[in-house]
């Protein structure tokens, strides 16, 4: 390289760095975390009923869940349960099979049909009766109610504001900790995961309805709905 060919770089060098300094003062910004919460009380619940039928056969196995299957369908309308609101979410039929010890083999048992229904129940006072009702029409097991609200938008969009609510607040406070001023808003993103309280019921559990005389009771607590806001403003000097 030759000596003019190095100070014209030294001068690029140092004619960049002065304009780059003002640049990334100019690009100073804060950004924030918050989260908005609010809660709400559930009015809806949804069941997954499950009917599980063994058979030697396939054949046989899929003729006794589906016997079964009216039933159920008969006793959730005598509840008031619609059939749009009691539909079928899976449907499956499989071998079962058994390991035997003492000749370390897997012994073939026959056929497991499985017919899964999704029910939506509007009124939360009637969450028992489908359940017994289902216990008692042959159901097998009940593992999840999910509950959720009518109203769980309007609640999740109370929540979005609260967040960026409190996003603002933040990023003010930091900035006039350092003594700059906030600036336009450069960016915003939000996360939010639906949670609903899981309630499982056990088999047992379900199995003592349909000797008992006592009906079944519900009592859901409210739940809260969690959104998350990230957002960058620009810091303007005073």
């Amino acid at each position: 390289m030759n000596k003019m060919s190095f100070f014209s770089s030294i001068i690029l060098f140092f004619a960049f760095s002065a304009f780059a300094l003002p640049l990334y003062a100019a690009d100073s910004a804060v950004t924030v975390s918050a989260q908005g919460v609010v809660s709400v009380k559930p009015d809806m619940a949804e069941l997954r009923i499950q009917l599980i039928d063994k058979a030697r056969t396939a054949e046989q196995s899929v003729a006794i869940s589906a016997k079964k299957y009216k039933t159920v369908q008969q006793a959730l309308r005598t509840i008031n349960v619609s059939a749009n609101d009691a539909r079928t979410k899976s449907f499956s039929v499989r071998q079962e099979w058994e390991w035997n010890n003492s000749t370390q083999k897997r012994v073939f048992k026959g056929y497991v049909a499985t017919h899964v229904l999704h029910v939506i129940v509007e009124n939360l006072d009637d969450v028992g009766r489908v359940i017994d009702a289902s216990v008692r029409a042959g159901a097998n097991e009940i593992p999840v109610i999910r509950f959720t609200s009518s109203k769980y938008e309007e609640k999740r969009r109370e929540a979005l504001v609260e967040a960026v609510e409190n996003a603002k607040k933040d990023a003010q406070t930091m900035a006039m900790a350092s003594g700059l001023s906030l600036g336009k808003l450069l960016d915003m993103q939000h996360e939010f995961s639906p949670v609903y309280p899981l309630h499982g019921m056990a088999q047992g559990r379900a199995e003592k309805a349909l000797s008992s005389t006592v009906p079944t009771e519900i009592f859901p607590s409210e739940q809260d709905i969690n959104v998350s806001v990230h957002c960058r403003w620009s810091l303007v000097g005073k």
